[in-house]
């Protein structure tokens, strides 16, 4: 099979991009996702940033933290509050290296926060700069499409696999912490 055939149908497109996304999201290890999920409950705030498509998905996070009961914001925005000791930052970075994640980390980190790295690079200053890390192992992705690496332009499937991987981890949060479709609808902004 060709890696791209000019006359591939959309069926065929979107099987090799969730047979892509599968591949990383059965690689991902439990410890982390554990603690994840701890540190959201335990945060005072959870402040979410990440650049480019990275930064759009973590902003999706945001939104439905805020859904389902958590005080969450965007790096950025101008209500965004202070960070501080007892708050938690999610820095979603493809490459782990992309400089204002990195410093936006470390400014978190002299405020003495808790900082998760959602990365495909654990070795990443990211990383290093982070209490919990979260890998999306895209450098082991291997399917029937090509052996070395995602078919899909740049980072894309860390994308895709960070979008999927949050959902998940608010549906875990929903179950623990008991939110109803009622009180999450009630949260949902009517400004729309």
């Amino acid at each position: 099979m060709k890696l791209v055939d000019e006359y591939m149908g959309i069926k065929a497109a979107t099987q090799i991009i969730l047979d892509e996304i599968r591949s990383v999201l059965e690689k991902i290890e439990e410890i982390p996702y554990e603690q994840f999920i701890s540190s959201i409950i335990q945060a005072k705030n959870v402040f979410v940033t990440g650049q480019g498509r990275s930064g759009l998905v973590s902003r999706t996070f945001a939104m439905r933290l805020t859904h389902i009961g958590i005080n969450a914001y965007c790096v950025g925005d101008a209500t965004t509050p202070n960070i501080d000791k007892g708050d938690l930052l999610i820095a979603c970075s493809s490459s782990g290296s992309t400089h204002i994640t990195c410093y936006i980390a470390g400014l978190a980190k002299k405020a003495h926060a808790t900082i998760v790295a959602v990365t495909s690079q654990k070795n990443s200053p990211l990383a290093k700069l982070a209490n919990i890390v979260i890998e999306l192992p895209l450098q082991e992705v291997s399917t029937n499409y090509k052996n070395d690496g995602s078919i899909q332009f740049r980072s894309t499937l860390f994308e895709q696999a960070c979008l999927v991987y949050l959902d998940g981890i608010i549906l875990s949060l929903v179950s623990r912490l008991n939110s109803s479709e009622k009180d999450m609808h009630k949260r949902h902004s009517n400004l729309e």
